[in-house]
């Protein structure tokens, strides 16, 4: 509790030229009771201007008192050495505590500790109003940084994603172009091939021939019987290396079909006719079909 308090307080430190004077210094500051009726207290009063003594005494200190005949060179050279960012320095100005006779008046001393202290107090209280705003600005600039460290975490794990995506996507390139090669070598040679061309039967039955093509039956069993080169005839279409190579084909299948339909009667009494006057033994040898309509079988 009592480390509680104390952190409470103000804590103000003396610093003098000589035991004598801290004597006295230390007098005046039991007599000024300003723990009890300002907050502060003098946590050590520094019988010494050595430099490097006084500053591992004063450090930490709050408010650091500097005795001394006004701004002279030892208050500067302490002030120097002593002054931060987180203290306030004051003077202890001797000129203020000597009487005519050159002696220290006890009761001046007092209230020159007093007023010092004051001072220093007060500006010290504005040092800490500027403390305060820096570290507002500070947890400003905290908060920012946060963000943006939120922000680039962000982009971070993003840019995995992106990278991520973006190694697929060169994977699935190289498949891709791997695939394209494969295919363009499979057929690099296309434009050399004997490519046929796909035409509809009835389209172009109709086209040459301008009537409607009824037996497509009997066209397509023509077609597979004689196998003319690169014709081909099925399910509605005929391909072919051309449009009259096509055109040709069906002329030569819609002759037959004509001849065939025209004379069936007169070629069924020949092929009857042909059949009794061969000997026994001819027919033994060859294979000849019972009748021509059969062809279409």
């Amino acid at each position: 509790m009592d480390n509680e308090n104390h952190e409470s307080k103000i804590d103000v430190r003396i610093i003098v030229d000589g035991l004598d004077v801290a004597q006295l210094v230390s007098k005046a500051v039991n007599n000024i009771q300003l723990e009890n009726d300002y907050n502060i207290i003098v946590s050590s009063i520094i019988p010494t201007v050595e430099v490097n003594i006084v500053k591992k005494v004063a450090s930490g200190a709050d408010i650091l008192l500097i005795g001394g005949y006004g701004h002279d060179e030892t208050f500067n050279i302490l002030f120097n050495e002593l002054k931060t960012d987180f203290n306030h320095i004051g003077l202890f100005d001797y000129n203020n505590i000597i009487v005519e006779d050159e002696s220290i008046d006890f009761r001046l001393a007092e209230k020159e500790i007093l007023n010092s202290i004051i001072k220093s107090t007060l500006s010290y209280s504005l040092n800490l109003i500027n403390i305060h705003t820096l570290e507002n600005k500070l947890m400003k600039v905290t908060h920012n940084y946060n963000n943006l460290l939120d922000d680039y975490n962000q982009l971070i794990k993003e840019q995995d994603v992106l990278t991520q995506e973006n190694k697929e996507l060169r994977e699935d390139l190289d498949e891709v172009r791997s695939d394209f090669s494969a295919f363009k070598l499979r057929y690099d040679d296309i434009y050399s091939r004997d490519i046929l061309e796909i035409f509809n039967l009835n389209d172009l039955w109709q086209d040459v021939f301008h009537q409607e093509l009824n037996d497509e039956e009997r066209v397509v069993i023509a077609t597979n019987k004689f196998k003319p080169e690169n014709i081909m005839v099925g399910q509605g279409f005929i391909a072919a290396e051309s449009r009259q190579k096509a055109i040709e084909w069906l002329n030569i299948v819609r002759t037959a079909l004509i001849f065939v339909d025209d004379n069936s009667e007169d070629l069924k009494k020949e092929l009857s006719s042909n059949e009794e006057s061969v000997p026994p033994e001819v027919n033994d040898d060859y294979e000849i079909p019972n009748n021509f309509e059969n062809f279409w079988d």
